[in-house]
């Protein structure tokens, strides 16, 4: 044990307290990217987080999502609804509920939505960034085990993925939907084609 091991914070305080001056750095570029385009950082986040689902989302998900109460959540989607950029569509698995659509305005603004954090990662190299990439998976996951978090749509709470299906390699992980072999750098954090292990 050195002398600065004495004198330091705990490393697990000084991370927590690195990680949220990041996340105020990225909620700060949400605030102006908000005001330019006349949206909060709750409504694009809701916006972001519908347009990539094509068959639409149920408002609790969006509040999920967002960490949000319901009501707070529709106020948001009110909104966004009055902006014409998403619609409220029947839910055909269920005719008394609604799904949330965007519209090809709000599609057009999510995707053209800065990657807020993007500022943060993009000075770190290709190699640290697939390993922040898999802390960042490794956190989501233990998130949602304590549900702490909305059910996330990564890798690693897929049905088809297989992790370190073999140690060692390059490429450790396999996608049985893709049916190839992935390296930490293809992990995703939001998948199109996830299908929950619980499912």
């Amino acid at each position: 044990m050195s002398d600065f091991d004495e004198i330091s914070t705990p490393l697990e305080r000084r991370l927590a307290d690195g990680l949220a001056r990041l996340a105020a750095v990225s909620r700060q570029i949400d605030w102006r990217t908000g005001e330019v385009e006349g949206l909060s950082p709750t409504q694009a986040d809701i916006l972001k987080f519908i347009s990539r689902r094509s068959d639409g989302v149920r408002l609790s998900a969006a509040a999920d999502q967002a960490g949000i109460r319901n009501a707070t959540a529709s106020d948001a989607v009110t909104a966004l609804e009055r902006k014409s950029l998403i619609r409220k569509c029947a839910n055909p698995e269920d005719g008394r509920a609604l799904m949330l659509k965007t519209t090809r305005k709000g599609a057009a603004l999510a995707k053209r939505w800065p990657a807020s954090f993007e500022s943060v990662v993009e000075g770190l190299g290709a190699d640290e960034q697939e390993v922040l990439l898999r802390l960042v998976t490794k956190m989501i996951r233990q998130l949602q085990i304590k549900d702490m978090i909305a059910p996330q749509r990564t890798c690693t709470t897929c049905r088809y993925f297989r992790e370190d299906a073999a140690p060692g390699s390059l490429e450790p992980h396999y996608c049985a939907f893709v049916g190839a072999p992935m390296a930490n750098r293809h992990l995703r954090v939001d998948c199109p084609e996830h299908e929950s292990l619980a499912a």
